[in-house]
């Protein structure tokens, strides 16, 4: 029966004899502290008549052939053990032979899988794409086993460039920009932290080992950004917008591709800098917001417009204050929407009569010309 103790040392039934392998041979010992070395010639353990090494327990070393007890140089060592590897091995040979073979496999297949000895990925199969609502904060793992002494360091690749920009060093943050933090999981995982997100932080980020060559996951960030719009009856997104006086304005702003409620984000309307959504000091006003999963309709009221309410109404988000809709708003002063429109009529008209006029002055011009 045989007992692996560890990669180089071994121990044999109850005999409680050791064997541990050094470069060229091994050493055999048991436990009344005698040991015998062994040398290997051509992969075969030699038998006594080589000679073997005794430590008595005060550690003093002699060297003893079966022939005499003189000590032997290196020459008559190897010359022996040559002649020994051509005779029959001694009844413990078989033994040690076993021993060297359970080794030297053991070794194979040690080197075989070298790599899984030093440092590296355990996420090397985790997603490689991740999908975040703007706003949010993200978290990408990086989970790296025996990492001994080498170092992680998080990078952003530039998009369509080989250029990288350093983003944490250990656990150290390199960027300028607060939102980025490396937060070390216990026992293995780097993790690089980003705080409410937008368009710019989209792209391709890579975990880094600091080994030669250096080792790395990336991962691709992709940020669905929120559309905000102010639409018409039909959808299409407005730029102006007429009123008539004593009229009520209805603007319908439309929000997607965001999580309202995950995210605790208001819907908010302003006229030029004033926030109407909590305004009483007009009267008049309404604010009305249905929250869906991924968006909103929120619709803004304004009763008995005048001249006044003229100007630029805005729609946003109270988290990506960077994404406004707005709609400049016009309100008319004695004339009515049909007027506005019959005269729009009108200048379309004339605008056609005069430049049908201008084409046929220069038709006849280059007919004089031609005579």
């Amino acid at each position: 029966m045989l007992n692996v103790l560890s990669p180089l040392e071994y121990r044999v039934g109850k005999s409680h004899d050791q064997y541990s392998f050094h470069s060229g041979g091994f050493v055999l010992m048991n436990e009344q502290n005698v040991t015998w070395s062994r040398e290997i010639v051509n992969g075969v353990v030699q038998s006594d008549d080589v000679g073997y090494e005794h430590r008595d327990k005060a550690r003093s070393k002699c060297l003893r052939s079966s022939s005499k007890d003189l000590p032997l140089s290196t020459d008559q060592v190897s010359t022996r053990a040559t002649t020994a590897a051509k005779r029959s091995v001694a009844t413990d040979a078989p033994m040690l032979n076993y021993i060297f073979d359970a080794h030297s496999t053991l070794n194979k297949h040690q080197h075989h899988h070298d790599h899984r000895w030093g440092p590296h990925f355990e996420s090397e199969n985790s997603a490689k794409n991740i999908t975040i609502q703007a706003g949010a904060s993200v978290v990408l793992d990086c989970k790296i086993s025996l990492l001994q002494d080498k170092t992680v360091s998080w990078v952003r690749r530039q998009e369509n460039s080989e250029k990288m920009n350093l983003l944490t060093v250990g656990h150290l943050t390199y960027t300028g920009d607060p939102r980025y933090t490396i937060v070390f999981q216990y026992p293995d995982n780097w993790r690089l932290e980003i705080k409410r997100v937008n368009s710019s932080d989209e792209g391709q980020y890579e975990c880094q080992i600091s080994t030669h060559p250096p080792k790395f996951i990336r991962i691709n960030l992709h940020i669905n950004a929120p559309s905000v719009q102010i639409v018409d009856a039909a959808g299409q997104p407005l730029r102006d917008k007429y009123y008539e006086a004593d009229s009520t304005i209805e603007l319908l702003c439309v929000v997607r591709h965001i999580a309202m409620q995950v995210q605790y984000s208001v819907v908010q309307w302003l006229h030029g800098n004033r926030t109407l959504n909590y305004d009483t000091t007009r009267g008049g006003i309404s604010v009305k917001t249905d929250l869906m999963e991924e968006g909103a309709n929120s619709t803004l009221s304004i009763a008995r417009v005048g001249p006044a309410d003229s100007g630029n109404y805005t729609c946003m988000l109270t988290t990506m204050p960077d994404q406004p809709a707005t709609v400049h708003v016009h309100v008319l002063n004695g004339e009515s929407l049909a007027e506005l429109h019959h005269g729009g009529s009108r200048d379309i008209q004339a605008d056609v009569w005069s430049s049908l006029l201008l084409f046929l002055f220069t038709i006849l011009g280059w007919l004089q010309v031609l005579r």
